[in-house]
């Protein structure tokens, strides 16, 4: 008897013993001292995750066996948890800013499982750019060096807006290399494709078989059947040129041409207008100058030559043709 009352605390953790306060009844909002989340950055404490409210709650209790499973991960989960709750709640957290750039400057990187990344650093940029601080565009500018990191960077620095104007000619150089990088665009572009169209091809059998099987759940596709349906993929259908586009696209490219866009400067905004004339990232610089009202010097003639030069894709004709017409709604509604 004694041997079962001294289990008891144990089997009850089995079922749920970490303790990381109250939760909040469902549809309640949370409120989480930044001091507390920053203290869970730095590695003291892990109790706080952006939760179904998309907002930064206390974690569910994850009970002994759930700790034991997940705790060779806390050292990335935990940080990463921190910096998403920051990121969440954007200048309020200013506090937090200067632990956030100690964890720029010396904190883990984002880690592969190997069942998928666990975004540490790139969540830290995130939240630093969600800070709306304007010490944090120096170190960001700085972490643009790191090529695994420049496309979370870019993003924090158009999420900073005029405040990276400073900057604006390092963004525009990495902007004028992706352009410049023919060979590993096409390189990175076959890969897209082929991995694309496997994946059309595999989800294309799936659904027959489905179709004749409706009670089976699981199916087993042989290698010969994946390639006969990787040949009769119809590659000229519009929507899989447009697949095809839109896997081609760089997201780095398109980051850069974004930042520019939100720093909203004069030299910044002439260079996304000149991107227009970019296949690679025309569609990126038409979007981008649908919040532009009146359009840039330029920007008219060149978003029209989209339209009619025939060497851009049907995603940028469409993006260019929007960008024309937004204009004029606005008029229309003044």
């Amino acid at each position: 008897m004694t041997t079962l009352r001294s289990l008891l605390p144990v089997l009850a953790c089995l079922a749920g013993c970490e303790r990381s306060g109250p939760l909040p009844a469902a549809g309640e909002a949370h409120t989480v001292p930044v001091e507390e989340v920053v203290a869970q950055l730095e590695g003291r404490h892990c109790r706080f995750g952006v939760g179904a409210l998309d907002s930064c709650q206390p974690r569910p209790p994850r009970g002994l066996l759930g700790w034991l499973l997940t705790r060779s991960e806390d050292r990335w989960t935990c940080p990463t948890g921190a910096a998403r709750c920051l990121a969440k709640m954007g200048p309020s957290a200013s506090a937090a800013v200067p632990a956030l750039l100690r964890a720029l400057e010396s904190g883990p990187g984002d880690y592969d499982t190997g069942d998928g990344v666990i975004p540490v650093r790139s969540a830290v940029i995130d939240a630093l750019g969600k800070s709306g601080d304007a010490r944090a565009v120096l170190p960001l500018v700085r972490a643009l060096s790191e090529p695994a990191y420049a496309f979370p960077v870019l993003e924090a620095l158009r999420d900073l807006g005029p405040l990276a104007q400073g900057h604006a000619d390092t963004v525009a150089s990495v902007l004028t290399a992706r352009i410049a990088d023919t060979e590993g665009r096409a390189q990175a572009c076959a890969r897209a494709i082929q991995q694309l169209e496997y994946r059309l091809a595999i989800q294309a059998v799936a659904d027959r078989l489905q179709r004749e099987h409706p009670e089976q759940t699981h199916f087993v596709i042989p290698p010969a059947e994946q390639e006969a349906a990787m040949h009769a993929l119809d590659r000229t259908s519009p929507d899989s040129v447009r697949a095809r586009e839109g896997a081609c696209r760089d997201i780095v490219a398109d980051a850069a041409v974004g930042a520019l866009a939100a720093m909203g400067c004069e030299r910044c905004l002439g260079r996304v207008v000149e991107a227009l004339g970019e296949p690679l990232v025309a569609q990126s610089a038409a979007w981008a100058l649908t919040n532009e009202h009146p359009l840039p010097p330029g920007a008219e003639e060149a978003l029209r030559e989209v339209l009619s030069s025939g060497r851009h894709g049907r995603l940028a004709v469409d993006a260019a043709d929007t960008a024309l017409r937004f204009p004029r709604k606005r008029r229309q509604q003044q």
